[in-house]
């Protein structure tokens, strides 16, 4: 899952391609000319992200001296525009991280390869977490298969929380809560830091929202599963937070290069998916930081269990028999398993999940706790959203930027946003 810039603080890192040279070691197989075939691998995600990926794919090559990997990386937004512009072109990449909101739309364009056939064999599926699989397929197909478990996650400090008397939060605490302790950090502050960050515009939020209501963004059929009246009555919410002072005005929360209002200390909360607290998250905190459940509307906590991004292999690429090589070790290799850690959430691999457990320290330690606090609420992964539902997730930060500026009324906001909504869906 990508989320909105003002969230770089997590994702940030800048447009690279990484070539890395071959290695030597175990099997593989050769081009044509009995030099290794070459194939490409590119992904989204922050610094660390690339560091490791790329050290897991140099043992791939170790071990493969037949496969040439080269890789690239991109901050979301750059890296989806790219994509476009080489699928278009019959260039994509291989061997490509791909997104829930976007898998829909490239495999109606026949781009990504049906992994069903080459399940169990070429790449092997019986040790991934069933809960996780959804989001990779449509009815019997496989387009993307998942590269972790994540689920949100409120990231405060609390330090400033206790300092301030803002009750902890705790499991069970709701958006009231949230408000009084937001509140009350911004007032003891002078606002200098003020207890949320501005949730309003973030779609994956909204649909945690919805989720804690018996409700979902789409239908099975692809429609909206929401109602107007539900965006106004959450912008409305986030307005109310805004306008007590408890949450950062508009010139906080806009995108800002040196991260999001909890990175830049401006905020003492914001929700993530727990798969971007990765060792280098929010450094100016050392690490000193707590996790904790997002506050509900009832007794429902709304979360998901969902893999963070997908794995999907380019039904186009020359090279497939070395791109479903390099996928099943990359989703399912211990020794990978071992160097990729939590950089994409929980493993999705049964297995290897275990087996990094004793490992994991700091940042990821304390992901995976919060993961095992929430192991019996959390709901299974709904299925791969409709055609279309990248541009909603843009489009509803887009409109929210005019509530956000007080430019307009949330209903008078959602009501626009709803009919081009209802019109991209339509196609």
């Amino acid at each position: 899952m990508g989320i909105r810039k003002v969230l770089a603080g997590a994702l940030a890192a800048g447009l690279t391609a990484v070539t890395v040279a071959c290695g030597g070691g175990g099997g593989g197989g050769g081009g044509a000319d009995g030099g290794p075939v070459t194939i490409r691998f590119s992904w989204w995600g922050s610094d660390q992200r690339a560091k490791i990926t790329n050290e897991a794919v140099r043992l791939f090559m170790k071990k493969n001296p037949g496969i040439k990997v080269v890789t690239g990386t991109a901050i979301y937004d750059a890296y989806f525009q790219k994509l476009a512009t080489e699928t278009a072109g019959g260039n994509a990449p291989d061997v490509m991280q791909m997104s829930d909101r976007h898998l829909r739309e490239y495999a109606d364009r026949d781009a990504l390869l049906d992994l069903a056939p080459h399940a169990g064999k070429e790449v092997r599926t019986a040790d991934l977490k069933k809960e996780v699989m959804g989001l990779g397929t449509l009815g019997d197909k496989i387009y993307g298969l998942p590269l972790g478990q994540t689920s949100v996650v409120m990231v405060y400090d609390p330090v400033l929380w206790k300092k301030s008397g803002a009750a902890e939060p705790k499991p069970g605490w709701t958006w009231d809560d949230y408000f009084e302790a937001a509140r009350r950090i911004s007032d003891g502050t002078g606002r200098k830091v003020y207890g949320a960050g501005d949730f309003g515009g973030i779609e994956s939020w909204f649909k945690i929202w919805l989720s804690q209501q018996g409700k979902g963004l789409y239908t099975a059929d692809g429609k909206l599963g929401y109602t107007e009246r539900d965006v106004v009555a959450w912008w409305e919410m986030a307005t109310r937070f805004r306008k007590a002072g408890a949450s950062t005005p508009g010139e906080i929360t806009a995108v800002n290069p040196a991260g999001s209002p909890l990175a830049r200390k401006l905020s003492a909360s914001e929700f993530q998916p727990d798969s971007t607290i990765a060792p280098d998250a929010w450094k100016g905190y050392d690490n000193d930081y707590a996790l904790a459940p997002l506050p509900r509307v009832g007794t429902d906590s709304g979360l998901y269990a969902e893999p963070p991004m997908l794995l999907s292999v380019n039904a186009k690429s020359r090279q497939k028999a070395a791109a479903l090589k390099l996928t099943d070790f990359i989703v399912n290799d211990p020794e990978a398993a071992a160097i990729l850690g939590m950089a994409r959430g929980l493993p999705a691999n049964r297995t290897n999940r275990l087996a990094i457990a004793p490992t994991v320290t700091g940042a990821w330690k304390q992901v995976y706790d919060y993961q095992e606090l929430i192991a019996d609420e959390v709901k299974l992964g709904p299925p791969a959203p409709p055609r279309g539902a990248g541009t909603l997730f843009s489009l509803f930060d887009k409109y929210y930027q005019d509530v956000m500026y007080d430019k307009a009324t949330p209903a008078d906001t959602a009501r626009r946003y709803y009919a081009e909504a209802q019109q991209v869906l339509a196609g």
